[in-house]
């Protein structure tokens, strides 16, 4: 007979007791990474790397795993694992665990949108061994992970230069907040500016801005050009004084964690002026 011969005492793999000098399978945690991440959900992928150090290749079973913050578990779940690590050899398995803010919400009270929070992750990776059968490897990892919050748009200002029926232009001024406990740097904004019923801006624009966790804020400054006509004679008016309007859009922005997608959605009243 060729192989290894297992026999158990007790429970875990440092009770396993190897007969004939074979190795012990090993697991460890090679990386945890962010994707995804936007204001409803982010997936966490962890990088499980598992040693075969025997000559009979070891079957993969499951995957396992528990989140948990000071003590308080907000996230666990089961994955099924397919293929097996080849003899005298490492395979890593990368595993995606989605998770929505509101499950943290829900069971941790204390975090707020914006918040940085602590975690332990604590995984078991079970494996098939020849004659004790599922054999489960024990990982743990502590680290943190976002729980993102909106950024704060205020519209400051609008200014014609070119006030025309033929030809309007000038440009309107943002202010945006960074409502997080972590740093963010904006990479595009996408925007639609409404002003009364017309929209008069619906574009994209490149303008990186460093913002500071906890309300750093920064000005950004869009360029304006359009029609007055194509809206009717009524809207030459309509740019003179006070005026309702609605920006929205979306802020795509780098942070510690990597890239999220922010949306906004900000309705009020601006005076309109040359």
């Amino acid at each position: 007979m060729t192989g290894c011969i297992y026999r158990a005492v007790g429970l875990g793999v440092a009770s396993l007791v190897l007969v004939a000098g074979c190795a012990a399978p090993s697991a460890r945690l090679a990386g945890v990474s962010f994707k995804n991440i936007d204001l409803q959900s982010l997936t966490v992928l962890f990088d499980v790397e598992l040693t075969n150090p025997n000559s009979a290749p070891l079957p993969l079973v499951d995957l396992d795993y528990e989140l948990s913050s000071r003590g308080n578990s907000f996230f666990t779940g089961q994955a099924p694992l397919q293929g097996d690590v080849p003899a005298q050899s490492t395979r890593t398995i990368s595993l995606p665990a989605q998770i929505t803010y509101s499950q943290i919400l829900t069971a941790l009270a204390d975090v707020k949108p914006g918040a940085v929070l602590p975690y332990k992750a604590d995984l078991g990776l079970s494996i098939r061994v020849p004659v004790i059968g599922k054999l489960r490897l024990s990982i743990h990892k502590e680290g943190k992970l976002p729980v993102p919050a909106a950024p704060g748009i205020e519209l400051l200002d609008i200014k014609w230069d070119k006030l025309t029926l033929n030809s309007a232009g000038g440009v309107f001024k943002i202010r945006v907040t960074n409502h997080n406990q972590f740093p963010i740097e904006m990479a595009r904004m996408t925007y639609g500016l409404t002003l009364g019923k017309m929209e008069i801006a619906n574009s994209s624009l490149a303008s990186p801005v460093s913002l500071d966790p906890n309300g750093g804020a920064g000005i950004v400054e869009i360029p304006i050009s359009f029609s007055p006509r194509k809206f009717g004679l009524a809207a030459l008016g309509m740019l003179s004084g006070d005026s309702g309007y609605r920006l929205d859009g979306e802020i795509s922005v780098k942070t510690p964690y990597g890239p999220m997608s922010l949306p906004f959605d900000r309705s009020g009243n601006i005076r309109l002026h040359r």
